[in-house]
């Protein structure tokens, strides 16, 4: 499968939030299409902006040295634990995990990469919350929650220049796990289900690039809600396939910032478009569903 590639478009319909300072704002629509090929029939995402600064995403923590004095001290605690036959990142890990090295754990540099990208310096909101940075450390994924902060000095981390993500909460997961805990739908394969849930995480995530605005809709639901890849299924077992995701304002009046996640597929037979939808209230730091998947009647991209 080609990876998502992201494409920016001046269109009319509203700016995107890419990465960025709270009291920034930006003056782009984000579009990204599932496939790189122009022809291909591939879902695609359409994102409108959310103005505020909470961040939730899905990425891999990878710690690293902010200083060549850090990594020094490391590796001398690597040589006191005996980490023979362990590799760089596990002997690492190793020291990290140690009790006595609790304190050069605060003076590592944790970066979340976003599809391997270093998208993120991380930083607990609480210094009580150095463990949960450990243990991401050694996980597949993890779902970051939190809040975006300026950029960080080069000096910070071995001159990386990236935003700070305060966090509150970080969930580890790895994609397997994810795939295997989902209900199978009443009368579908076990087998096939599971294996279209994985396509599906595997292309609806290359979507969140960075877990700002509506994205963080998209994220919550990839790793929250069965009824996304159920809804998905459907139409898979009736010979459709997915088209486009759309992320979009609610067309109702509310103060919960209220998104309507579409999901757009095509009959492959007749060609005819149809859309479930999703709404979530984004107005606070933790996302929720306010209604669960249901026929969408708008127009299908």
């Amino acid at each position: 499968m080609e990876e998502l590639k992201a494409h920016e478009n001046s269109a009319s319909e509203g700016p995107a939030i890419p990465v960025m300072h709270p009291t920034e704002a930006s003056a782009t629509q984000l579009v990204i299409p599932a496939k790189s090929c122009p022809t291909c029939n591939a879902p695609r995402l359409t994102a409108l902006p959310v103005p505020n600064p909470w961040v939730y995403v899905i990425g891999d923590v990878d710690p690293k040295y902010p200083s060549l004095a850090v990594e020094k001290e490391a590796i001398g605690g690597m040589a006191r634990l005996k980490a023979d036959g362990l590799s760089n990142d596990a002997a690492l890990q190793k020291v990290m995990e140690a009790p006595e090295y609790a304190y050069l754990v605060r003076e590592m540099c944790f970066v979340l990469l976003v599809h391997e990208v270093e998208t993120y310096i991380l930083v607990p909101h609480y210094p009580q919350d150095y463990p949960m940075l450990v243990e991401a450390a050694r996980s597949e994924l993890s779902v970051v929650i939190g809040t975006v902060g300026p950029i960080a000095n080069p000096d910070v981390c071995n001159g990386l220049t990236l935003p700070f993500l305060s966090f509150d909460k970080i969930y580890n997961f790895n994609k397997q796990g994810l795939i295997s805990d989902l209900p199978v739908p009443e009368g579908a394969d076990a087998a096939k289900f599971r294996s279209a849930a994985s396509d599906i995480f595997n292309q609806i995530v290359q979507l969140i690039n960075n877990g700002t605005g509506m994205e963080r809709a998209l994220a919550f639901l990839l790793v929250k809600d069965p009824g996304l890849y159920h809804a998905i299924w459907q139409s898979f077992s009736q010979n459709a396939q997915l088209v486009s995701v759309e992320l979009k304002a609610a067309p109702v009046n509310s103060t919960q910032a209220l998104v309507d996640v579409v999901v757009h597929t095509q009959d492959r037979k007749t060609g005819v478009k149809r859309g479930v939808y999703a709404r979530l209230a984004l107005a606070g730091k933790l996302p929720y569903v306010v209604n669960y998947w249901q026929q969408y009647l708008g127009q299908c991209s």
